[in-house]
């Protein structure tokens, strides 16, 4: 029941809102490229402060540029790679992720949504428009090596993670 409930909160919902109501943000921060500022993230958690092990978690990013989702994905495979994911795993999810990820327009926002169960749901949209649902990764190992991208002490990005889990510099 409680599935249902928010699979129908979700379709209700305003992208500028909270992606899931039960959710707290835990912080929000922009990655930079060089010069340009690509996008904001936004975290949110179960309760706070920020627990590694503890899920539901959803993190929202809104682009600031046109991604074509190939490049998207093949980014996505780089910081894998850097994070030590096994290979056989980035190999079967960058099969999958072409079948949900669709080319991103400035100003969309993409939201992963990784239960407690370790699925994770890919919902699209932008400011002003209703959430729809891209699709879903049922391995649950998938989750967390996405989130780890951001969030796992080998990120690229130290500063966009201890924003994300709330800790301001």
């Amino acid at each position: 029941m409680k599935i249902l409930y928010l699979v129908l909160s979700i379709f209700s919902l305003s992208v500028s809102a909270s992606p899931f109501p039960q959710l707290i943000k835990s912080g929000e921060g922009e990655m930079d490229y060089l010069f340009w500022t690509i996008y904001r993230a936004e975290l949110y958690v179960e309760s706070l402060p920020y627990q590694e092990e503890s899920f539901p978690k959803a993190l929202k990013i809104e682009y600031y540029r046109d991604i074509d989702s190939d490049d998207l994905i093949d980014a996505t495979k780089d910081q894998w790679l850097h994070l030590g994911i096994n290979q056989a795993l980035i190999n079967q999810w960058t099969a999958e992720l072409p079948t949900i990820w669709p080319d991103i327009s400035k100003g969309d926002e993409l939201i992963i949504y990784v239960s407690k169960d370790g699925e994770s749901t890919f919902y699209s949209g932008q400011e002003g428009q209703t959430v729809k649902r891209l699709g879903q990764v049922d391995d649950n190992q998938f989750g967390r090596a996405f989130l780890d991208i951001w969030l796992s002490e080998k990120t690229t990005k130290p500063k966009l993670r201890a924003k994300l889990m709330g800790n301001v510099e």
